[in-house]
């Protein structure tokens, strides 16, 4: 008897042995095969594996997008199982997201210079859409948010916002200074706004140039028709915009500055 239960537990020990790696290809090789949805007992039964063991690799092809849980009904009283079915394998965008990166140009310089064209249009878009406006998650209207700088940032976080960013604009300005080229003085006023969930963070780390010029280029843009406040016959005023990308894993800081010139009191 003893011996009996030994040989028939004997292969579903060799198999729980098996490296772990090993033993979830082949869980989700039979949910494959499976077609539609199986719970974990029926999944154990089938490969000969231990249930808790099974479910172990299940979650772990869930957390990989691999199997997805559903409810599955259940003959009779009692709470719903949960069961488990393939995920389709989807295309890859990042491929065509780095062609498309690739054709901007042959040089890093080349494809930040267009993408930030790109993204200055696509500002001039937005800014140009007639029947669409664009107010902050407050209710609060670009147009009626104070100076250029202040109606910028308000009209920069709500676009952001839009877009799934989940910006947040600092409820301060900031005082700022810095050197300009020709070594006068930069005074001025800083807004800052946090970006929480770039959308295309993939193609962001992999070609920065692109994924944060495009959207540099569109921050710049909105600025722009801030300054101007849409007359294309108003030179623009004098704000700039500065992208920080990931100062975080998940966080980018927009900066926003109309800066005032000073010459340093000579000595």
């Amino acid at each position: 008897m003893d011996d009996e239960s030994d040989t028939a537990a004997g292969p579903r020990r060799r198999r729980d042995r098996l490296p772990r790696n090993r033993q979830r290809e082949r869980v989700l090789q039979m949910v494959r095969e499976h077609g539609g949805a199986i719970d974990a007992v029926e999944l154990a039964s089938n490969i000969d594996l231990h249930v808790t063991t099974v479910r172990f690799h299940l979650d772990a092809l869930c957390d990989e997008g691999a199997v997805e849980r559903i409810r599955m009904s259940r003959n009779g009283v009692g709470r719903p199982r949960t069961g488990y079915r393939a995920v389709e394998e989807r295309l890859d965008y990042r491929i065509l997201a780095e062609i498309l990166a690739m054709e901007l140009g042959e040089t890093v310089q080349v494809r930040a210079q267009r993408a930030q064209r790109a993204g200055q249009q696509w500002a001039d878009r937005i800014a140009d859409a007639q029947g669409e406006v664009v107010v902050s998650q407050d209710g609060t209207d670009p147009a009626q948010a104070g100076d250029s700088l202040d109606r910028g940032a308000v009209l920069a976080n709500a676009v952001f916002n839009r877009m799934g960013f989940g910006s947040e604009l600092a409820a301060e300005s900031e005082p700022s200074a810095s050197l300009s080229a020709d070594s006068e003085q930069v005074l001025g006023r800083e807004r800052v706004i946090r970006l929480h969930a770039c959308p295309v963070r993939d193609l962001a780390r992999a070609h920065p140039e692109v994924g944060c010029g495009v959207h540099l280029g569109l921050l710049q843009g909105l600025l722009d028709h801030a300054a101007t406040g849409g007359h294309q016959d108003i030179e623009g005023g004098a704000l700039s915009a500065r992208l920080e990308p990931f100062v975080e894993p998940e966080l980018c800081i927009a900066r926003m500055a109309a800066p005032r010139k000073s010459r340093p009191p000579s000595s």
